[in-house]
C-alpha cells in the first residue's frame, strides 16, 4: 500500500525552489561600499582657462581634533596620482611647495577665496587644486571598516579666478567591493584611496585643445 504522506506533490516542490531561491538572493545582497553626497560646480571659465598642469597644494586639515593629519601626505599624493586619470599633469610636491614659500599669510584655510588666488599668482603652474579635510571619522572602522568623512576642493587658474569648486561627503568602507585590508592603517588608507577617488570623479576632465 502507497503512502501518500510521503510522496511531495509537484506544488510542494516549486514552493520550496522559490522559497530558496529568495534566501539565496537575499543573502546575495551587499551594501554599497560607497555612499557619498557631492555638490561641485565648474565656474563659466572653466572652458576657457582650464589647466594642463596643476599643481596640488599640501592637504589641509581642517577637522576640530586633527584626526586627519597623520594621512595628509598620502592623500596629497593619492590626488597627484589620480589627477591623471582626469588628464592633467601634475608636478612633484616639493616644486609646488617651493612656489609658495612668503605666499600668503598662514590663518586662514587654503580655501578662502582671496588666500587661494594670492597662492595662485605665486604659482609655477597653469593652476593649483586645494583640497581641505572638513571631517574625518575613523570611530567606526574596525566595527564595519568605514571612514565618514567631508572633504572640501578648488581649482583655480594661475591669474587666480575660480575654475571649479564644491564639497563632498560620505562614507566609504575600505576594500571597497572587495574584501577589507588587515589592520586598521591599512584599512584607514583604503579608505582614503576611496575618498580621494570619489573626489576627483566630480573634477571635470581635462580639455584638450
Amino acid at each position: 500500500m502507497v503512502n501518500w504522506s510521503l510522496i511531495t506533490s509537484p506544488r510542494s516542490l516549486v514552493g520550496s525552489a522559490v522559497t530558496l531561491g529568495l534566501l539565496l538572493l537575499s543573502g546575495c545582497q551587499t551594501v554599497n561600499p560607497v555612499q557619498v553626497d557631492a555638490s561641485f560646480v565648474a565656474t563659466p571659465g572653466f572652458a576657457a582657462n582650464c589647466p594642463t598642469v596643476l599643481g596640488v597644494l599640501p592637504i589641509e586639515d581642517g577637522t576640530a581634533n586633527g584626526s586627519a593629519e597623520r594621512h595628509l601626505t598620502f592623500l596629497r599624493q593619492e590626488v597627484n596620482r589620480r589627477l591623471i586619470d582626469r588628464g592633467y599633469s601634475s608636478t612633484t610636491e616639493n616644486w609646488v611647495d617651493a612656489s609658495q614659500i612668503g605666499a600668503a599669510p598662514a590663518g586662514e584655510s587654503i580655501l578662502t577665496p582671496g588666500r587661494l588666488s594670492g597662492l595662485a599668482k605665486q604659482s609655477r603652474d597653469d593652476g593649483l587644486l586645494a583640497v581641505r579635510i572638513e571631517r574625518w571619522d575613523e570611530a567606526s572602522l574596525m566595527a564595519n571598516r568605514r571612514v565618514y568623512f567631508q572633504i572640501g576642493a578648488a581649482m583655480v587658474a594661475s591669474d587666480g579666478s575660480q575654475l571649479w569648486s564644491g564639497s563632498i561627503q560620505g562614507n566609504v568602507k575600505a576594500g571597497g567591493m572587495g574584501a577589507s585590508p588587515l589592520g586598521r592603517n591599512a584599512s584607514a588608507r583604503s579608505c582614503a584611496e576611496l575618498a580621494v577617488r570619489e573626489l576627483l570623479l566630480h573634477l571635470p576632465d581635462r580639455i584638450i585643445r
